[in-house]
């Protein structure tokens, strides 16, 4: 899918939400932030510009990706091993979404990524709701155990 079209079919998602465009626009072309329960919603819409191993199957057919990321906690300075793993072992279990780690910032997350082509502008506030859930479910279920401390746009 072209670039610039996907980009529009973002806008047009977010405006089906009841936001404008401008409300959600981050500050470079092609990424929003949103705020759902004071958590912030990443949505990003870029095109791959070389070849991988983890997007050589789809790379030649359509560069345009389409991502959601909601950070969710910051990583636990105890267990860690321990809470990396059950992050793993939860990911069988989620349909559309997948907790990750970004060591950089010290913060777990979780994100669902397609191909441009397959965004439809209509699931994109169900998709947000998905997340969030997780997410949400995640927390509580594991921030006693792993002394989580939770991300939000206050932080």
């Amino acid at each position: 899918m072209d670039l610039v079209e996907l980009q529009e079919k973002v806008k047009t998602g977010i405006i089906s939400m009841g936001l404008s465009e401008n409300e959600a626009q981050w500050d470079e072309h092609g990424q929003w932030v949103l705020l759902k329960d004071e958590i912030p919603v990443y949505i990003d819409a870029w095109e791959e510009t070389e070849s991988t191993p983890w997007n050589y199957a789809n790379f030649e057919k359509d560069r345009s990706i389409f991502q959601i990321t909601i950070p969710f906690c910051f990583g636990p300075t105890l267990k860690r091993d321990a809470f990396f793993e059950e992050l793993l072992s939860v990911n069988l279990n989620l349909l559309f979404g997948k907790f990750s780690f970004n060591s950089k910032e010290n913060i777990s997350v979780i994100s669902y990524r397609i191909p441009g082509e397959a965004f439809q502008s209509t699931s994109l506030q169900s998709m947000i709701d998905l997340l969030a859930y997780y997410s949400e479910m995640a927390y509580h279920v594991l921030k006693d155990e792993f002394n989580l401390k939770r991300v939000s746009a206050i932080n």
